[in-house]
């Protein structure tokens, strides 16, 4: 009894914490990023299949995973959630958080026919595979184990938009020192010892955008420098998105500020 209302009460909060993520969007866009936060949350798991079965839907399995994967393709889904991300993790940051720009990779060995597929190294076997490049921004808290996911965005070297790592880099900074309004503290490894990079965060003067803005505090930590990457749009990459989401759900959800669902409805 005590657990199948907890149950119901934990759904009920996942769906006032994703109705608030996903305003702007259409009903069965605000549905996916409902269904996919409460499946990755119950099977601790990315993949459509076991999201779908924590749905536990009276239609066949593949009915319900092909659901998931149509509405995945809408495409303002991963632009709105991006946003949603950073402007949620950002009221949590304050001016000695730290805020750690870290590249990680996604390895798919067996993977034949994924687009842009390419040439990543592996940091977890040190060899080099195919896969996608995966840049992340976290907030941490210098006291506390509290952990904030604020930006989550895989890139391919393959990818037709792809420009360089340069500019990949500056975006993931320039979109959460926007959000946090320059509070914070930066920490990036070597991989951010580079001119352009350097001049673009100095500007004029130390601290300040080359437009004058400050955008708070750099430092740099010791690592590995990535690869050139780019940008792909594929399923995994916007899970891995409604991952983070599912994430920051946890340290938020029982908290006792209210979360209003949205009232109106658009069109995707």
């Amino acid at each position: 009894m005590i657990i199948a209302q907890t149950a119901t009460r934990l759904r009920e909060q996942i769906a006032q914490f994703s109705g608030n993520l996903s305003q702007g969007l259409c009903k069965p866009a605000r549905r996916l990023v409902q269904e996919a936060i409460y499946g990755i949350q119950a099977r601790q798991s990315v993949h459509l299949t076991e999201i779908a079965r924590s749905l536990e839907e009276k239609i066949p399995l593949i009915k319900t995973e092909n659901r998931l994967s149509r509405n995945l393709r809408r495409p303002q889904l991963r632009v709105t959630l991006q946003d949603a991300l950073v402007q949620q993790g950002a009221k949590r940051i304050h001016e000695d958080t730290l805020l750690i720009l870290d590249l990680s990779d996604l390895v798919k060995p067996y993977a034949k026919k994924m687009e842009c597929l390419s040439r990543v190294r592996d940091g977890s076997e040190g060899k080099l595979a195919d896969g996608y490049w995966l840049w992340q921004v976290i907030g941490v808290e210098k006291q506390g184990n509290e952990i904030t996911p604020l930006y989550g965005e895989l890139y391919s070297s393959q990818a037709q938009d792809f420009r360089s790592e340069n500019h990949e880099i500056w975006k993931a900074l320039r979109k959460v020192s926007q959000s946090v309004s320059a509070r914070g503290v930066w920490v990036i490894d070597r991989g951010g010892d580079r001119g352009k990079l350097g001049k673009k965060w100095a500007g004029k003067s130390g601290g300040r955008s080359e437009k004058g803005k400050k955008w708070g505090t750099f430092v740099q930590n010791g690592g590995r420098s990535g690869e050139k990457v780019g940008d792909v749009r594929a399923e995994r990459a916007l899970l891995l998105q409604i991952r983070l989401l599912s994430n920051f759900c946890t340290n938020v959800i029982y908290q006792t500020q209210s979360i209003s669902l949205p009232k109106k409805e658009t069109s995707c």
